[in-house]
């Protein structure tokens, strides 16, 4: 059988399919990029050529803009990094084999687990792109196991292949490639639809922006005799976009359901899914603030409010988000949350709205900042009794002194700092836990 689909970045055709025009580089172009062309099929015959062609650059707004870019391709691995798998034992058994001793071996795994889930989607670009350089090498890592139609992925099986091929290169970072491509494949395996631009979007990145990309359905056209004619090329275009637009539709809107009922499978599952996500978002908070002057102070803010907001997905159904960056003609709410927490102490605040303040700033937030809370819930008095102050720097002396007046008016509300946060996601223990103990003792002038 032939490949009837193919698609090419650059001078090398990196993905073919077998007899059918395949719906998933489909995501990766507009519409506006077709090009149908005169060409001669075969001696004293012309047709017509159907491809779709861009840069690389204006396949990755594409994918952005469809919400599969570089943030989601990173956000999406670290929901499913396995963080003790094949790439762990490699190094443990590298590291032994060295002759290092188990306690500062112990330390390096333990460091090994933090690194940024970025780091490892950079490495293995690297990888992908020093690969698709090399006129000798015929596969690149992870994208053969994406169209092989004889045989399926495996985590061991590529995770392995990706080892050998970075020790190859001497690629910088090979068991963070390790850990991504196990990752990957689990991720493919369970939803393939998520996976496929994700990784293409992880090889693009590492690519120069003005590489062209393009994928060549003529073939296909041929079969069905939609090649003959300029009219009937575009028709077949049409046709082919029109048709792989619907089955991505549906195939999305079928992992949505299976997912939907998975993830309500397990409530602890839940739990533990969201306790492993607020890890990986303290760390990406950490980082930009590192580096504050190469972010804007949106992207800080947005950051500490999506820790928060995971924090309290961790709780599960009884505490969850109402909205974010909640604006009304008067003032803008960073994050309302509903609550339905049965435990006595919060039942007997009677407070089925709870109001979360986030400032992600350098200097520690002062008595202003605290008043401006204290108006936003006094204003929904009959439903919000409970607020949440979190300042990743911390709080002026005043500010806590203050915290003891608002509860005059039978309301709360809890100082949060930087330091809170890292102890509970390193612990594990739940934001309402920590708020009805170490918490209320600082609410409380503690």
């Amino acid at each position: 059988m032939g490949y009837d689909t193919s698609l090419q970045i650059g001078d090398r055709c990196v993905f073919m399919w077998r007899k059918h025009a395949n719906e998933l580089p489909r995501m990766l172009f507009e519409y506006d990029q077709l090009h149908v062309e005169m060409e001669e099929v075969e001696e004293g015959e012309q047709g017509y050529s159907v491809k779709f062609s861009a840069t690389v650059g204006q396949v990755l707004e594409t994918l952005a803009k469809t919400g599969l870019g570089w943030n989601a391709a990173v956000s999406a691995y670290a929901a499913v990094r396995v963080e003790r798998g094949q790439a762990y034992g490699a190094y443990m058994g590298d590291r032994r084999f060295d002759g290092m001793d188990w306690g500062p071996l112990k330390g390096e795994l333990d460091e090994f687990t933090r690194r940024p889930a970025e780091l490892d989607l950079l490495r293995l670009g690297e990888l992908m792109k020093l690969q698709s350089e090399d006129e000798e090498e015929a596969d690149i890592v992870l994208l053969e196991a994406l169209i092989n139609e004889e045989q399926s992925p495996h985590p061991f099986v590529d995770a392995f292949e990706a080892y050998k091929a970075a020790t190859k290169y001497g690629v910088e970072g090979k068991y963070e490639i390790v850990r991504a491509v196990e990752s990957l494949i689990h991720l493919q395996r369970d939803a393939p639809l998520l996976a496929w631009p994700l990784i293409v979007c992880v090889f693009l990145r590492s690519l120069p922006l003005h590489e062209l990309i393009e994928l060549d359905l003529s073939d296909d056209a041929a079969d069905y005799s939609m090649a003959s004619s300029e009219e009937d090329a575009r028709a077949y275009a049409a046709q082919y976009w029109q048709d792989s637009s619907k089955a991505l539709a549906g195939t999305a809107q079928s992992l949505a359901r299976l997912f939907g009922v998975l993830s309500s499978f397990d409530g602890a599952l839940s739990a533990e899914f969201w306790a492993a996500r607020s890890a990986d978002l303290l760390r990406q908070l950490l980082k930009l603030n590192a580096d504050a002057s190469a972010h804007t102070t949106k992207s800080r803010g947005d950051a500490l409010e999506s820790l928060v907001e995971a924090l309290v997905r961790a709780e599960g159904a009884e505490l969850s988000v109402i909205e974010k960056n909640f604006r009304t003609a008067e003032e803008e709410i960073d994050i309302a949350l509903s609550n339905s927490l049965a435990d006595p102490f919060w039942v007997a605040q009677r407070s089925p709205v709870i109001l979360v303040e986030c400032k992600n700033w350098k200097e520690r937030v002062g008595v202003p900042e605290l008043r401006v809370l204290e108006s936003k819930m006094r204003d929904r008095g009959a439903v919000c009794r409970i607020g949440i102050f979190v300042s990743l720097s911390g709080f002026t002396k005043p500010f806590i002194e203050h915290l003891r007046r608002f509860q005059e008016t039978g309301g709360i509300i809890f100082a949060v700092d930087g330091n809170d946060l890292a102890k509970m996601v390193e612990a594990r223990e739940r934001l309402t836990d920590w708020l009805k103990m170490t918490g209320l003792k600082r609410a409380l002038g503690g």
